[in-house]
């Protein structure tokens, strides 16, 4: 099966190249070959962001070999039967000990998972629905993006536990994409309740810090 890589120079699109090593690869340095090179391909990955996925999706929609990646589904369910939608829940420091994707089983055309798990041969894959994939991202990668986006990290003569804990929880935005990240916060229709939930809890600091004066 002939497979291409879209963004084959960013972080997830490396680690399909090592994952489907020949495999062919799409980016910023020859995209002028998208189309031809579409014309050769059976599955075409799309590791880009969100804006760049709806992008190419709508400058070919009679292609019917795209694969979705993006980190948040509201927005692709646009593109249901006509688009494979999967999550990596791994990357280039993870992709071999960790074999976790999510399928997205009311996005994606009838058949696809069987080709799906014919390719990610030894990996987990489990079929979610797209709603259900974007509450689950609201916890698992919302949250600690905007922890990661609103903290900073101060050079510090004395260590504790708690603060490297703190400089680990920082260094998500450097990273990720930076692009992606915010695009997973931005567009996930949960981040909204996230947000309420952190500032209760600072609602609840600022009252204990008033009622101790």
């Amino acid at each position: 099966m002939k497979i291409l890589i879209i963004g084959s120079e960013g972080r997830l699109g490396i680690t399909l190249m090592h994952i489907f090593p020949n495999s062919e690869g799409i980016d910023t340095g020859n995209e002028d070959l998208l189309e031809q090179e579409l014309g050769k391909a059976q599955i075409a990955f799309l590791a880009v962001p969100l804006n760049a996925t709806l992008d190419i999706i709508n400058r070919y929609p009679d292609y019917r070999g795209f694969v979705d990646l993006t980190s948040v589904k509201s927005p692709i369910k646009r593109f249901s039967g006509k688009v494979i939608s999967m999550h990596p829940m791994f990357g280039p420091s993870s992709y071999i000990t960790n074999k976790d994707i999510l399928f997205i089983n009311d996005i994606s055309p009838a058949n696809s998972l069987e080709v799906m798990l014919d390719l990610f041969g030894g990996y987990n894959i489990t079929s979610v629905t797209a709603d259900e994939h974007d509450k689950l991202m609201a916890e698992l990668l919302v949250k600690p993006y905007i922890l990661s986006y609103i903290s900073d990290s101060r050079e510090m003569k004395i260590e504790t536990s708690s603060h490297k804990k703190l400089l680990e929880i920082i260094g998500i935005k450097y990273a990720e994409n930076q692009d992606i990240m915010l695009d997973t916060i931005k567009f996930n229709k949960y981040t909204q309740p996230i947000i309420q939930e952190i500032e209760e809890k600072l609602g609840n600091i600022k009252n204990l810090i008033g009622n101790r004066r």
